[in-house]
């Protein structure tokens, strides 16, 4: 009972309350939409691929793989890797947050995935880690069996979406529309029901009276400065009282 009354009460306060949530999503969602649109830059993210060892070997070559695996990707993400690609590119940014890695299990393809707003940029980036990484394994631990599959290849794609973008923020504008409402709610101390009334002193409400705004009549002053009442008569015509 308690739990139909809470949610009586809180329809209640969404219908008094519609213009509030209204007005706020509106400026909200309208935000989003803008600094979506005309402000937040879209991320395209290339998408570099390596093999390691053989595809063909025998059953006891695993752990060597394994081991191998675990090294170039510690070796991909290494200063030694990308500061030489900074230095290479002359690049001020931050490559460790543009760049990530992945490999499936027992797999021995390692996925460099670069991220950036240029495209281009992004694709470059991911071309010149991988190969930096691949010439550092076969120069410095004698690493035949690894290569660049698609080094000709790579293909920048964008991702996220102006479609996804707003459909977040309609949900966020919603919700903070009806929080909003609800915070007007609970600061409003005025009296809205009689049964408030009935909680607050613990006595029966008899009966209520509406107040209504008692309708302005307008005033005129004539030629001797005294002042005079328009009264609108049924015929439409201004009587003077």
């Amino acid at each position: 009972m308690d739990d139909r009354m809470n949610l009586k009460k809180f329809i209640q306060v969404l219908k008094r309350r519609f213009k509030t949530i209204i007005v706020t999503f509106l400026c909200l969602f309208l935000l989003t939409t803008i600094v979506s649109i005309f402000i937040v830059k879209p991320t395209y993210e290339a998408t570099s691929t390596i093999l390691v060892g053989k595809l063909e070997r025998e059953g006891g070559a695993q752990g060597e793989i394994n081991m191998l695996l675990a090294s170039t990707m510690d070796l991909l993400k290494s200063p030694i890797v990308l500061n030489e690609v900074k230095t290479k590119m002359n690049l001020t940014t931050d490559l460790e947050e543009e760049v990530s890695l992945q490999n499936n299990k027992n797999s021995q393809i390692i996925n460099v995935l670069v991220r950036d707003h240029d495209p281009e940029m992004a694709k470059k980036i991911a071309t010149s880690i991988s190969s930096t990484a691949v010439t550092l394994m076969m120069e410095s631990f004698n690493v035949a069996d690894i290569q660049v599959l698609n080094a000709t290849e790579i293909e920048p794609e964008e991702v996220g979406s102006l479609t996804l973008n707003l459909g977040i923020g309609f949900v966020v504008s919603v919700f903070l529309g009806v929080g909003m409402a609800m915070l007007r709610e609970d600061l409003d101390d005025a009296i809205k029901h009689s049964k408030e009334v009935e909680e607050m002193i613990g006595i029966p409400v008899l009966g209520t009276i509406n107040l209504k705004q008692k309708m302005r009549i307008p005033l005129v002053v004539d030629e001797r400065g005294q002042t005079r009442k328009l009264v609108k008569s049924k015929s439409r015509r201004e009587v003077r009282v």
